[in-house]
């Protein structure tokens, strides 16, 4: 305050040695400002506690300081951590961001991009419910920004971040191969979610290049929660022949089969091996460990971040599809038993 008022975008500009004019454009994410100056200006914003004035600047501009993370689960891990990664960066702008968990259900989904619309948001960053039935096109045509995440949309060609799942269960693949199982089973989501499909594709291609193919009756399809997981886990223990191994293609899945495996009174890897998806922080804390396939998380976070800004500066560059390799972390849950 000064004099009983509240600091004004004057007030910023002469404690950081700029003009008002230096500070709206930091304020509002142009690229135009020498790093040192606009280094300056978030100095003198946080010294003077000033605020923008959201509503106004909106009015102005056309849009809100508000970015949209549309996500599909938001008590997934790997969704959490994207975000938090992506608020980190727009937090660093002046920007916010609203969390919107659709739950896998595409009236959510529609409720959120309409929401977004309405807001008149700075972007949205989204991982979709559905790679078929999703419809990202209103917020295109209402000129919003877009970078689709994690999952593929199959009638959107704009910015894209993903990781190379059909990688990610190779990976999986032989390194359960190279530990010497041969009954290998996998726990997959639903067809219609790109990641799930793709990494099903990607331990199926592997496993065909070795002496056992993944048979049919090895592969269990359920929802993408952890009861979903503890279901199909139970059902491949129960069958006449059980699998030695099991790679589940999501961070919930692997909780369920784990919880299974245990309840089974199974002791891995001696008695059953199992290769999970992210590096969440219970798999490090369990004995055994739980060797995962780790995603970028925070990179893919980060990445989104940055090129909804470049959007915001410039919207005619060509979309860019950025894929982001995984990584297998081996650890004493798949390792060849004695």
């Amino acid at each position: 305050m000064v004099d009983g008022r509240p600091m004004n975008i004057q007030d910023v500009a002469r404690v950081a040695g700029v003009s008002a004019a230096t500070v709206s454009r930091v304020l509002n994410g142009r690229d135009s400002v020498d790093a040192e100056m606009a280094a300056r200006v978030r100095q003198a914003v946080a010294e003077t506690g000033y605020v923008p004035n959201s509503n106004g600047r909106a009015l102005r501009r056309q849009v809100s300081d508000v970015w949209a993370a549309i996500v599909s689960d938001v008590q997934n891990p790997f969704f959490t951590g994207m975000v938090t990664s992506l608020e980190s960066v727009a937090a660093q702008r002046g920007l916010s961001v609203m969390l919107c968990n659709t739950d896998e259900h595409l009236s959510r989904e529609r409720v959120y991009i309409q929401t977004a619309i309405a807001q008149r948001m700075a972007g949205v960053v989204i991982a979709a419910a559905s790679a078929k039935q999703s419809n990202l096109a209103p917020l295109l045509t209402a000129g919003i920004p877009v970078v689709v995440v994690d999952r593929r949309v199959d009638s959107y060609t704009g910015d894209t971040i993903f990781v190379d799942n059909h990688l990610a269960g190779r990976l999986a693949a032989e390194h359960l191969m190279q530990m010497g199982y041969n009954r290998i089973a996998c726990i997959a989501g639903p067809s219609e979610v790109s990641t799930t499909e793709e990494r099903l594709a990607g331990f199926r291609d592997a496993l065909s290049k070795g002496p056992h193919p993944l048979s049919p009756s090895m592969v269990r399809r359920t929802n993408l929660r952890p009861e979903g997981g503890e279901v199909a886990m139970r059902a491949l223990l129960s069958s006449p022949h059980p699998p030695d191994a099991v790679f589940t293609t999501n961070g919930p899945l692997t909780v369920g089969a784990y919880r299974a495996i245990q309840a089974a009174g199974l002791e891995m890897p001696h008695d059953i091996a199992l290769v999970g998806t992210d590096d969440d922080q219970w798999t490090r804390m369990v004995v055994p460990g739980v060797s995962v396939i780790r995603q970028p998380v925070a990179q893919m976070g980060a990445l989104a971040a940055e090129l909804l800004l470049s959007r915001g500066s410039s919207s005619h560059s060509a979309p860019q599809h950025i894929v982001l390799d995984p990584e297998l972390l081996v650890r004493a849950s798949s390792t060849r038993r004695a």
